[in-house]
């Protein structure tokens, strides 16, 4: 599954095409001597092993179980994904931690006291995390997200205005003046996208098809390009539609969101498959998934103004429509829709209603029903509502 919030791209203070100019492939006595000295600085805690796994039902009737504070800086989630192998992510300034679904309680964390995180990405097994010691965003770390456990460490010379993007196995990090796609396996920069002199990139999407991105020119010309996830080789560049665009993500098909209109893009070739009128005032937390695994009969789903949309990958007809408020997590049994009071479980291809489970309890914390949340993520038994300034875990 990936899923990806849009990313309108912040400018760096750096030059726009200086970060990738300067990017330092560490030699490895420098890598290891860089790692050394930091490490009185560095404070880890690691766990065993990742969570068990439960393999229970939701329950029809749930409750919350634990919060995080909305007034605790030390509990930043990242846009695109807060659940990986169990765990529940959160970060800060200063590192990242893991926590356990059921209890909220920490099982790992990775602080450092001498650096600054510029931004993460949460993936399928794996957190990346940059860092910034200079003035520049220096360093590159992945984590085990089960256990916190360190699987490697780079240097990198990335600008400070950077945003990090991840899907599968692959973390992007782009800033306007271009972008560059890190394998989170291993620690090596699969490749690198430069816009042409005079352009720069102002949206960006990652997902199971690749990598788009929509570039503006001074000359007033405007592009929107998809790029193989593994290689970078570019698959096809078309005009957007008319107007401001972003791109909401690159999951079975291409979404868009072109002023008040939810437009559908073929991922074969970029040809204009559907549109769909929204509320323009509501699509502030517009965002994609894709439900399933590739290939296998999955569904693009896109979440904007309040409402699900559930998108045919070949001719990018709408299979089904629900109100929703927020993207749904991909369960067992099918999606779990956040809904007015609920979490209803529905089938991804019909959006026929699976089961129902009801949020007990105090109303003021049930952001199933609030224009607040962005997505809902399951781990197990657990459901965990990720809103615009804090974290719930319902069980």
């Amino acid at each position: 599954m990936s899923r990806v919030l849009p990313r309108t791209l912040r400018r760096p203070s750096w030059p726009a095409l200086g970060w990738l100019g300067g990017l330092v492939i560490a030699l490895v006595a420098g890598v290891i001597l860089a790692v050394n000295s930091d490490a009185a600085k560095t404070d880890v805690r690691t766990a065993a092993g990742p969570p068990e796994g439960s393999s229970e039902p939701l329950a029809t009737q749930l409750e919350a179980l634990w919060s995080t504070d909305p007034a605790d800086d030390d509990q930043r989630t990242d846009d695109q994904q807060t659940v990986a192998s169990g765990t529940v992510i959160t970060s800060s300034e200063r590192g990242v931690r893991g926590l356990d679904p059921l209890t909220g309680e920490e099982r790992w964390h990775y602080l450092r006291s001498n650096a600054t995180m510029c931004d993460l990405t949460v993936l399928d097994d794996v957190v990346v995390a940059i860092y910034r010691t200079t003035g520049r965003c220096n360093e590159a770390v992945a984590l085990e997200a089960g256990t916190g456990v360190r699987r490697w460490y780079r240097n990198v010379g990335f600008s400070d205005g950077l945003s990090l993007l991840g899907s599968g196995t692959t973390a992007l990090a782009a800033t306007p003046g271009g972008i560059a796609v890190l394998d989170a396996v291993g620690n090596s920069i699969r490749w690198r996208y430069n816009p042409p002199q005079g352009c720069e990139l102002s949206s960006i999407g990652i997902g199971i098809n690749g990598v788009v991105v929509l570039e503006r020119c001074r000359t007033g010309t405007t592009w929107l390009a998809a790029f193989a996830l593994d290689s970078g080789d570019q698959q096809w560049r078309v005009a957007p539609p008319p107007g401001e665009v972003i791109v909401l993500g690159a999951d079975g098909v291409i979404s868009l969101l072109a002023g008040q209109q939810l437009t559908i893009l073929s991922a074969r070739d970029g040809s204009e498959l559907s549109t769909v009128v929204t509320d323009s005032a509501r699509s502030e937390t517009a965002a994609s998934m894709f439900a399933g695994q590739p290939g296998g009969g999955g569904v693009p789903l896109v979440h904007v103004a309040g409402r699900l949309y559930a998108i045919d990958p070949v001719t990018g007809a709408q299979l089904w429509s629900v109100a929703a408020s927020g993207l749904p997590a991909d369960g067992d049994l099918g999606v779990v829709v956040p809904e007015a009071g609920a979490f209803v479980t529905r089938n991804p291809l019909t959006g026929q209603e699976i089961t129902r489970s009801v949020v007990t309890g105090d109303t003021a914390a049930q952001p199933a029903g609030t224009d607040d949340l962005i997505r809902i993520e399951q781990t197990g038994s657990a459901l965990i509502a990720v809103t615009g300034q804090a974290l719930v875990a319902y069980g």
